[in-house]
């Protein structure tokens, strides 16, 4: 035996010993892994299931729906109204997205390229805002809406929309415009633009991951939103997609659970497809700036 032989097996010794501790450690990852997909999208699956069966089947207990029952959709599609709920959540939404993410990208450009005297008390200012919670704001704002007559309007949501998305608009943007290399804005002044085609031409387009990040977060905060929607909305034909279901589960149809599944799952797609078709957008919006050049 010679010397390297007796140094090697040492080496080859330990390199055994330590596969199975990584096959352990790798197993295990894989284990909370799946237990979280799992817990993910768990209660999403068997929602579809309870979709696709019938009353008894409910009450008897199964968890997959054999056999299924696929005009469960087009019954909760006509007898919820879902379709006049799919029109109000994306007008109320859509609006009150679209408003607010033109004010937030005018104000963080603002506070983000722009020196002007009491620019730290504004920003302040917008980090308060991004601490008020809605329910503070729920009794004054229903009197306010009450005196100026605006209660079942969809001005009673996307004003209140609006003003509470401005505070997370403004912040992110802001953020966005401070990263942007000053090289351009110069470059621009020599070439006589002024601040307004700067904006517009110049930085708006460079920041589309955040305008993406942000129309997406606020439409699905928006297309979510239950207290003020229900405090505000009381008119069956002018509820949004959450209000809506809320009322058909405490009314007529109350113990129909496969129409009021069906009704969860329509009223679930369209937030994921608007997530699965800006997916790439929404990662970048979130990743951006966390790596220095």
């Amino acid at each position: 035996m010679t010397a390297l032989d007796a140094a090697a097996r040492p080496a080859q010794a330990t390199a055994q010993t330590r596969r199975p501790t990584r096959w352990l450690e790798s197993g295990g990852v894989w284990a909370v892994l799946l237990i979280a997909l799992i817990l993910s999208i768990g209660p999403g699956l068997y929602l579809i299931s309870l979709s696709l069966m019938d009353t008894p089947q409910i009450f008897g207990g199964r968890v997959l729906a054999w056999p299924i029952h696929p005009e469960n959709y087009p019954q909760a599609w006509i007898v919820t109204r879902i379709g006049q709920l799919y029109w109000n959540s994306i007008y109320i939404s859509g609006i009150s997205t679209a408003i607010t993410v033109a004010i937030s990208a005018l104000a963080g450009y603002g506070l983000g390229r722009i020196e002007f005297f009491g620019k730290r008390i504004v920003y302040a200012l917008i980090l308060v805002g991004l601490t008020i919670p809605l329910q503070i704001a729920l009794i004054p704002l229903f009197a306010n809406l009450k005196t100026l007559g605006l209660l079942n309007t969809p001005l009673a949501l996307i004003g209140p929309y609006t003003g509470f998305g401005l505070a997370f608009g403004t912040y992110i943007m802001k953020g966005f415009f401070e990263e942007l290399p000053r090289e351009l804005e110069e470059a621009a002044r020599i070439d006589g633009a002024g601040d307004l085609r700067i904006f517009a031409t110049i930085m708006l387009p460079l920041t589309r991951p955040a305008l993406a990040t942000i129309s997406i977060f606020l439409f699905l905060q928006n297309w979510n939103e239950f207290l003020f929607a229900l405090t505000f909305i009381t008119e069956e034909s002018r509820r949004t997609l959450p209000t809506g279901i809320y009322s058909l589960i405490s009314t007529e149809f109350y113990g129909n659970y496969p129409l009021l599944a069906a009704g969860l799952v329509l009223f679930s797609l369209p937030v994921l497809v608007l997530y699965f078709i800006f997916q790439q957008q929404f990662i970048e919006g979130l990743t951006a700036g966390a790596l220095k050049q």
